[in-house]
């Protein structure tokens, strides 16, 4: 059905939100800090504030889309994006630019958990690596449009217009949500939904999270400390911010490349542990300084075809009626380890005194998606044996 690429396209643009209502806060930096007199700390508690949400909501989301028709949830999840961004616009001190911040961070992780399992129930059993990892371009691809437009936007008309803009994103992605079809597996999937799931789905399951999450936090320590080693190496700050800047681009070009080759493999397991153990033998190159900018572009190109592949994972394991309350369980993996490991990682640089210490992490964690990998495998065939052998007897 070609409709299912419109739906897409939408799923794109309501996910794209969630990237540019996050980027509103680093675009005002100094106004923010000025205007609300806010230090340093506070505004990291505002970045992080977005994201936190998510370990205490993405399950529930999940279960309630078990009985709620999921693009009510993702109304639901774009009306709060709303709430926030206007609410931010009209905040006067930090307590309630974080309330405000925190509402708009729960509003995000129902969008980006109802947009995933959305695009699994149209594209399952076709397209479905290209598909997931056209919708991780969202994401990126909102940051990087808020840059400049919010960048202008705060000097011409001051801090409240970028808010106020997120918010606009949010109620135009929400218009164009009111009119998707219902999802293919929705129908029959109500009728089924359960509440829990069986130990040999929901093992998969974390295991595929925790993989999701590796590969996130890899590469949140790669463009956070890799200008610091660059520097420690003796680059200039300007050389070290452009190289990781172009190895974000290669990412942003690598990852629909790399998932339509994933796709016409057909083995998204495979593709994982060859491109994490590149990308981790990359990032111990470029920390050992043997062909850094070399290495540092590799990194780029090897990370960008996992998103597909990863999001894929939990399609080989969830039926329908278990989608909602898979990717809920999912993302709470996810978010657990983005939450810990930033701080981890910086704990860990403290400890050595050496800027390295957290990219070194970084590569142990692309390297730990190799095993983890495998165990999903294992655990996918032990499922598909469990589950065929009733019907065999």
């Amino acid at each position: 059905m070609p409709g299912r690429w419109i739906v897409l396209a939408v799923l794109f643009a309501a996910r794209a939100a969630t990237g540019f209502q996050f980027q509103s806060v680093g675009s005002t930096t100094n106004l923010l800090m000025h205007d609300l007199g806010l230090g340093y700390a506070q505004l990291g508690m505002l970045l992080g504030a977005y994201l936190l949400p998510g370990i205490v909501v993405a399950f529930p989301a999940g279960l309630i889309g078990q009985r709620v028709r999921e693009t009510t949830l993702g109304l639901g999840g774009l009306a709060l994006m709303a709430v926030s961004g206007i609410a931010l616009a009209y905040c006067d001190n930090f307590a309630a630019a974080l309330i405000a911040r925190v509402i708009g961070g729960v509003g995000a992780t129902i969008v980006i958990l109802v947009a995933t399992k959305m695009t699994t129930d149209w594209f399952a059993g076709r397209e479905i690596v290209l598909a997931m990892s056209l919708l991780q371009m969202s994401w990126p691809f909102g940051a990087m449009v808020a840059l400049p437009a919010q960048t202008y936007l705060a000097q011409s008309l001051g801090w409240p217009a970028v808010m106020a803009s997120s918010a606009m994103l949010a109620l135009v992605a929400l218009g164009a949500f009111t009119l998707l079809p219902r999802s293919p597996a929705t129908a029959e999937a109500a009728t089924a939904a359960r509440t829990s799931l069986p130990g040999r789905i929901l093992v998969p399951i974390l295991v595929a999270g925790a993989i999701w999450g590796a590969m996130n936090l890899a590469c949140v320590l790669f463009f956070s400390y890799a200008p610091q080693v660059m520097v420690a190496q003796g680059s200039s700050p300007t050389g070290a911010a452009s190289l990781v800047g172009l190895a974000i681009w290669f990412t942003i070009i690598a990852i629909p490349a790399g998932g339509y080759l994933v796709e016409r493999s057909g083995r998204p397991v495979a593709a994982i542990i060859v491109c994490g153990l590149a990308a981790a033998l990359a990032l111990s190159l470029f920390v050992a300084n043997i062909h850094p900018t070399i290495a540092c572009l590799v990194f780029g190109i090897a990370i960008g075809p996992l998103s597909g592949a990863i999001l894929s994972l939990p399609t080989r394991v969830l039926e329908p009626r278990d989608r909602s309350l898979g990717f809920g369980l999912f993302f709470t993996c996810f978010y657990m380890l983005m939450a810990v490991g930033p701080s981890a990682a910086g704990r860990l640089q403290d400890a050595w005194g050496n800027p390295s210490a957290a990219l070194i992490a970084g590569a142990a964690l692309l390297a730990a998606m190799a095993p983890l990998s495998l165990l999903f495998s294992l655990l996918t065939k032990r499922r598909e044996v469990l589950v065929l052998k009733p019907a065999t007897a």
